[in-house]
């Protein structure tokens, strides 16, 4: 277990803790507390990627002899450990993401309840038989692993995501580099921290820090990753998309954001309708991909539901994360903040009109 909150600060690659090629390193902040220094991280570049993605390469062999059961332990094992830090994780969490604590402790269970969903799957009977038009004929589908994959995942989540993604994948056969937000590192290398506590052998697991230019992009376009799966901005998502289309054996899994509605309709239960378009307006600060930017509001309801809506919001306490009672913490940087500021100034100009 650790027992402090000090960070090595370097890629894991092949079972090892190991400096980016250039030395260079990025800062981790806390957003509510700027000038807090969580931790300096590796600041990977190509030649780390291609360390990295050689790790993953060279270790598909011994992992995929492994049987589906054998792989899916190592997930026992880490979930195990999640729930012995489940605390410390989440106030690592809501330190680095900005989130409040509840919003933070959700996120580690959201992981865990992943890991052990997987555990328990590969206990039990999967693939397809499927129906033939010839009687002497037997056809059926059985799931094969893929290959290398990169696994590419927000900050707003920065342990579910994750698990979503890594646990699948590696308890069937694959092998995953993982390169995370730049924005949660340290949630990042304590996910490697107890992988590797968990015993997953070298090679299956590995972590570039990095910028999304710098690292992310040129783990897209390696040759030796097979698929991209990806959360995070639709611009992004796009181009994720645009550059795998180029090989015709790449697969590109993308989940991204959205412009998202609240739809109140003329028999809609006001209180619930309010509370609702509340909850999902402004939980996480309004950065999660499924937020409600837009609300659509019948206009036999329109002033009723405003004036609530406006008397709701106002009672919502805004503080540090780690306060039982915050509702809501922090943008989590500045390009967060220029970007409501954009929208709010937009909303007071088009309102004047």
């Amino acid at each position: 277990m650790l027992q402090d909150r000090s960070f090595i600060g370097k890629n894991y690659i092949g079972g090892q803790w190991v400096e980016a090629a250039s030395k260079d390193t990025f800062v981790s902040i806390n957003p509510s507390h700027i000038t807090r220094i969580i931790g300096k991280f590796a600041r990977s570049e190509k030649v780390d990627i291609d360390y990295a993605v050689e790790s993953a390469k060279n270790s598909l062999h011994t992992w995929q002899q492994k049987s589906r059961i054998q792989r899916s332990e190592y997930l026992d094992n880490f979930a195990q450990i999640i729930k012995a830090n489940h605390e410390k994780l989440s106030i690592l969490i809501s330190d680095e993401a900005g989130k409040p604590i509840n919003e933070a402790r959700a996120d580690v269970t959201e992981g865990l309840h992943m890991a052990q969903y997987i555990f328990g799957r590969s206990r039990m009977p999967y693939g397809d038989v499927i129906p033939s038009e010839i009687l002497e004929k037997d056809s059926y589908m059985l799931r094969k692993p893929k290959g290398v994959i990169a696994v590419i995942t927000p900050w707003n989540f920065p342990f579910a995501i994750p698990m979503w993604l890594i646990c699948s994948a590696i308890a069937e056969g694959n092998t995953v580099v993982f390169k995370p937000s730049e924005d949660t590192p340290a949630v990042a290398e304590y996910i490697l921290h107890f992988f590797e506590q968990a015993g997953l052998p070298p090679g299956v697991l590995n972590l570039v820090q990095g910028l999304g230019e710098e690292a992310g992009w040129p783990l897209v376009q390696h040759p030796d990753v097979d698929v991209v799966a990806f959360t995070g901005s639709a611009q992004v998502g796009s181009q994720i998309r645009q550059e795998c289309a180029k090989s015709p054996y790449k697969l590109a899994i993308c989940e991204m954001g959205g412009k998202n509605a609240v739809i109140v309709l003329n028999d809609a239960n006001i209180d619930l309708a309010v509370n609702t378009a509340v909850l999902s307006a402004f939980k996480t600060s309004g950065q999660r991909c499924t937020s409600a930017s837009r609300l659509i509001v019948h206009n036999n309801l329109l002033s009723r539901f405003t004036k609530q809506f406006i008397d709701t919001a106002k009672q919502l306490r805004i503080g540090d994360p780690i306060e039982e009672t915050t509702f809501m913490g922090p943008l989590i940087n500045k390009d967060g903040f220029d970007k409501v500021k954009y929208y709010n100034n937009l909303t007071k100009e088009e309102s004047s009109k």
